[in-house]
């Protein structure tokens, strides 16, 4: 399935009253659980997702989402993981960022990838590089793809690349200066971060960006996450109070 560009949300897709989130990041939970539960290899469910992720960009375009970010490889699986199934994931990775620019421009996504992506096998770099900069002044929607990505990880490369190594900074500027050097330094902070697959844990996704994130967790397994599911999500983002650390105000806007 392709990404569509159709006129809007049908009746069941359309986006709950209030506010939405700027930014969205989904942890993609539950792939290889879903092949499991059919009897199939663990490949079959990455593919399963990756069409997951196709019809969540479809919605998010449609609810005039600003910005996704997707947690598609950890540090930790790219080190722990067998080679056959990284093997796979990366292919993966690259066959659909080379067969949907078409879509990617049709929709006017942004494409962006952050993690340690040097350490990537040398197509998919290639392929992310082409992707980014084919799609570099599409103005639709910003979709990030989070790769070989750890937050302690992001946090301790922005330091040695010298952020807040200045002992003459204090405060703010501190945090102002590590943000200049995290993997993308124009990442707006999360407003939902939405984890499918039943854990409800942040798994080291986004630690910096989630610092006042409104958390969202489902038991629905990736490649079964629907319309009605992210519907669900974002009706729930729009009854939350966000205070961040001062007055009560709900994301619609209402005092509380």
């Amino acid at each position: 399935m392709s990404l569509s560009s159709d006129s809007g949300p049908s009746a069941e897709e359309r986006p709950p009253a209030g506010v939405r989130p700027g930014h969205l990041g989904f942890i993609m939970d539950g792939n290889g659980r879903w092949a499991e539960q059919r009897q199939l290899p663990r490949t079959q469910g990455h593919a399963e997702g990756a069409e997951a992720l196709r019809q969540m960009l479809r919605l998010a375009r449609k609810h005039h989402i600003a910005e996704v970010t997707c947690f598609a490889l950890s540090t930790e699986n790219f080190e722990q993981r067998s080679e056959e199934e990284l093997q796979f994931l990366f292919d993966l990775l690259a066959h659909h960022l080379e067969q949907e620019r078409e879509e990617m421009e049709r929709l006017q996504i942004c494409f962006r990838a952050i993690g340690r992506l040097q350490e990537l096998p040398r197509r998919l770099i290639d392929a992310i590089e082409k992707a980014q900069r084919e799609t570099s002044g599409h103005k639709g929607l910003v979709f990030r793809l989070a790769v070989n990505y750890g937050g302690r990880a992001e946090l301790a490369d922005a330091f040695c690349s010298g952020g807040a190594g200045d002992p003459s900074l204090i405060g703010a500027q501190k945090e102002t200066a590590l943000a200049a050097h995290l993997y993308d330094p124009a990442m707006p902070d999360l407003d939902l971060l939405v984890r499918t697959g039943g854990e409800m844990r942040l798994s080291n996704f986004l630690l910096w960006h989630s610092s006042y994130a409104e958390l969202y967790f489902t038991p629905v397994l990736w490649p079964d996450f629907s319309a009605v599911d992210f519907a669900a999500a974002l009706e729930e983002y729009s009854r939350r109070s966000r205070r961040f650390g001062s007055v009560s105000t709900t994301t619609s806007g209402g005092d509380a």
